[in-house]
């Protein structure tokens, strides 16, 4: 063998052993987002596969939304957005599932606080659409919830809670409900009853054709890459 292979072999091989060093030294939460990564490739192309293509959307579209059978409750929470979450609350609250809603709502920024100062006054969305809805004021109590993800937004939810002990229903977007659920169930607290989630009858998000529309589409592959990240960085959602 030439000098030339010698030493291209030599380079090879450093390369092969300093890429298995970096490997075994990466984190493990980057190692579970190439795995996430991966699968969500492999579920997109296999999704593609004409023969089989609807049954593998509409199987996606099942995984991402999911609906507890609805009870009467003590309290109805959403969070702040639209996408026909008020329809329902308004809805569950005539029919007499859920006396009270709660809304949870990201705190007040240092912008809104700003606009505070100089006596702008900007009507709250949700809160004026539950009223002209029917849902009175006085059933309507805004819970900050930091940032209003669904990780500070469980937080709010508990904390609320804890010092209102009783049964909670939820209201979610249908391609948030499993991952927002599972997020929930995680850190309830243990002797109360477990929340239920449903999600709106009126939404954009269906089982069925989410894939059609370009909206609907980002969203449920957003919400897929986000629930398989879930489930490799908690594999036991709780109780």
């Amino acid at each position: 063998m030439s000098q030339g292979s010698d030493v291209n072999a030599g380079t090879v091989g450093a390369a092969r052993k300093a890429a298995t060093v970096r490997k075994s030294h990466e984190p493990r939460g980057l190692r579970g987002l190439r795995v996430a990564a991966s699968l969500i490739l492999l579920i997109v192309v296999a999704a593609f596969v004409a023969p089989v293509r609807h049954t593998i959307l509409r199987g996606l579209g099942e995984v991402l939304v999911v609906a507890d059978p609805v009870q009467p409750a003590d309290a109805g929470a959403m969070m702040e957005s639209g996408d026909g979450g008020e329809i329902e609350v308004s809805r569950l609250y005539h029919q007499g599932v859920i006396p009270r809603v709660l809304v949870l709502a990201p705190a007040p920024t240092a912008v809104d606080q700003e606009y505070v100062k100089l006596g702008v006054r900007r009507e709250d969305l949700v809160l004026t659409t539950l009223r002209q809805l029917g849902v009175p004021d006085g059933a309507v109590t805004r819970v900050d919830a930091g940032e209003g993800g669904t990780t500070d937004s469980t937080l709010a939810l508990v904390t609320w809670v804890r010092d209102h002990p009783g049964r909670v229903l939820v209201i979610v977007s249908p391609s948030h409900a499993r991952r927002y659920r599972r997020a929930l169930m995680r850190v309830w607290p243990d002797g109360l009853p477990s929340p239920r989630v449903t999600v709106p009858r009126h939404n954009l998000f269906h089982v069925e054709d989410w894939w059609r529309s370009r909206r609907t589409r980002r969203e449920g592959l957003f919400e897929l890459q986000k629930l398989v990240w879930d489930y490799v960085s908690h594999p036991r959602p709780g109780r």
